[in-house]
């Protein structure tokens, strides 16, 4: 889960199976729900048991993995990726590849996804693209 989007179906049968054994202490066999599952995944605070969605942790991790392109430029991983996906060192203006490898399909997600979230410090002002980079 952690450098891979897992699809639909598999997050679906993994969160089926997280509530299965969580009524019934079993994997198998039918059983009754007394809560809906999206309220046991709240947080404590907010009446639920804190059960995490496995979709939101797989993009968490993913999301991590971003986090590490962006500070960790002398690795290898930095290395191979951006000299195919992204070769000005920007994960965000990455350029759009035929036949790329599920593992960049699947970190470009999460990165379009924190993307949105992220604030950057202006500094000398080489990196910014006035036409491209949210204001």
């Amino acid at each position: 889960l952690s450098i891979f989007l897992a699809p639909k179906s598999i997050i679906e049968d993994i969160q089926a199976n997280f509530s299965r054994t969580w009524w019934t202490g079993k994997d198998r066999g039918r059983f009754w729900t007394m809560t809906p599952w999206k309220t046991l995944c709240k947080p404590k605070a907010m009446g639920g048991l804190g059960i995490r969605n496995v979709r939101l942790f797989n993009l968490a991790l993913l999301g991590r993995q971003v986090w590490r392109l962006i500070n960790n430029t002398d690795t290898l991983c930095f290395k191979v990726l951006s000299s195919k996906y992204f070769p000005d060192g920007n994960i965000f203006n990455a350029k759009n590849v035929d036949k790329a490898s599920f593992t960049w399909t699947s970190i470009a997600t999460a990165a379009e996804t924190l993307k949105d979230g992220f604030g950057w410090q202006v500094g000398n002002g080489e990196r910014i693209n006035i036409w491209d980079d949210n204001w």
